[in-house]
């Protein structure tokens, strides 16, 4: 099956999209494993050896493929397909835990623009600068982050077990839906009223 076509990678903002997209094309293509595996030794295995380097130049080749005119020169030196892709990841990647925890802390909501996206937003920023799996520490800080009436309601219903991600998304959701068939009832309204009817 022949791999899928990737978007040029051209900077930060599309690099979450462009690394999922070009891991699917590798593992489509059969050499993402040059990712994380090591090669063989060519003395003790020599075909796999050969294999191995076929792949290799196969996975830098399409990741490099998918580099912009811009970024190419920059990555176009690594050797191997791994070192190509950690290089890239070293650039765009989210960056370690403690720059993640920051974003984190340092995030504010915005009344304009979708709450249930800045949570999800959120969320992951927490998970990843938080190196337990436990949801409560992140829970906990986002709670305090969130509009009133969400963080009231989420510390209210949270009482006896503590603020979790699942009580905060259960609670954005219903005030989500609530705003939802409110907008609805007022396009009904304002449809019907006399003004609009002469």
């Amino acid at each position: 099956m022949a791999p899928r076509r990737v978007s040029r990678l051209n900077g930060a903002d599309g690099y979450l999209r462009w690394k999922e997209s070009m891991l699917l094309a590798l593992h489509t293509a059969g050499v993402a494993h040059i990712l994380s595996d090591d090669p063989p030794p060519p003395l003790v295995a020599p075909a796999l050896a050969r294999q191995w380097a076929r792949d290799d130049a196969i996975c830098r080749g399409h990741i490099l493929a998918a580099l912009s005119d811009r970024l190419l020169p920059d990555y176009a030196h690594h050797a191997t397909g791994k070192s190509l892709w950690a290089a890239v990841a070293r650039t765009y990647g989210v960056g370690p835990p403690a720059v993640a925890w920051r974003r984190f802390t340092d995030l504010e909501f915005d009344a304009g623009k979708p709450l249930l996206e800045q949570i999800a937003h959120a969320e992951a920023l927490g998970l990843a600068g938080h190196a337990t799996l436990d949801d409560g520490v992140v829970a906990d800080v986002l709670c305090e982050k969130l509009p009133a009436n969400v963080r009231d309601a989420a510390k209210m219903w949270s009482v006896e077990d503590g603020v979790t991600m699942e009580n905060i998304w259960a609670i954005a959701r219903a005030k989500e839906e609530s705003r939802l068939q409110m907008e609805a009832v007022e396009a009904v309204l304002v449809d019907s009223s006399p003004e609009n009817h002469e």
